[in-house]
């Protein structure tokens, strides 16, 4: 996506070692984010209490789940290096990537290829149950 497409939000940068939100945490103003330059890390919670990283480069879009559940975070997201990203209230978002058919598709990639990780990780487990 082009930086420029980028509407209904405000741009942001973001030092490394920067904790975006955790589990738990109510929701901010801007609960939607999109990566333009940098490195995220997501961290879901497993059953055994470990972390699993999944990692959002430029042009992914998180914190779209719980912001459509209107609940409170369910991961854990960090800046892992010098980062911009822009970031929109739901609102904004619905009115962004109604209007950028490019928006909703990297959307709808991400929360796929974060489906896809998490069916690697438990699928087997769930398999054995």
């Amino acid at each position: 996506m082009i930086e420029t497409d980028l509407q209904y939000g405000e741009k942001v940068r973001i030092e490394p070692g920067t904790v975006l939100y955790s589990i738990g945490d109510s929701l901010t103003d801007h609960p939607i984010y999109y990566v333009i330059a940098g490195l995220i890390r997501i961290g879901i919670p497993t059953s055994d209490g470990s972390m699993l990283p999944v990692y959002q480069h430029p042009d992914s879009v998180f914190g779209v789940v719980e912001a459509l559940l209107d609940c409170s975070r369910l991961t854990t997201a960090y800046c892992m290096e010098n980062s911009i990203v822009y970031r929109w209230d739901k609102e904004g978002f619905d009115v962004a990537s109604s209007v950028s058919w490019e928006l909703a598709l990297e959307t709808i990639t991400g929360l796929t290829r974060t489906l896809r990780i998490m069916n690697a990780e438990f699928g087997d487990r769930i398999q054995m149950s």
